[in-house]
């Protein structure tokens, strides 16, 4: 039985060999990700670190704090 084979041209197997080294620098992706962290908290003034919870609830709890509604005056 032959083993499966795929043909590709020799500049495309080079290239294909650079990204793969490339994304197995994780020193270059922790600045990668440092990076981006920085961008997001200068553009919006935010500063989310490892933060993943859902903030769903949160922004649902804040706006019916602040909204009123004709029940407010009974």
């Amino acid at each position: 039985m032959l083993p499966n084979v795929i043909q590709v041209p020799l500049s495309e197997y080079q290239r294909l060999k650079d990204e793969l080294c490339l994304l197995k620098d994780t020193e270059l992706l922790i600045k990668f990700k440092k990076i981006i962290d920085l961008l997001y908290e200068d553009k919006y003034g935010l500063y989310m670190h490892d933060f993943t919870d859902d903030l769903t609830e949160y922004s649902i709890n804040k706006n019916w704090k602040n909204e009123t509604s004709c029940w407010d005056n009974i």
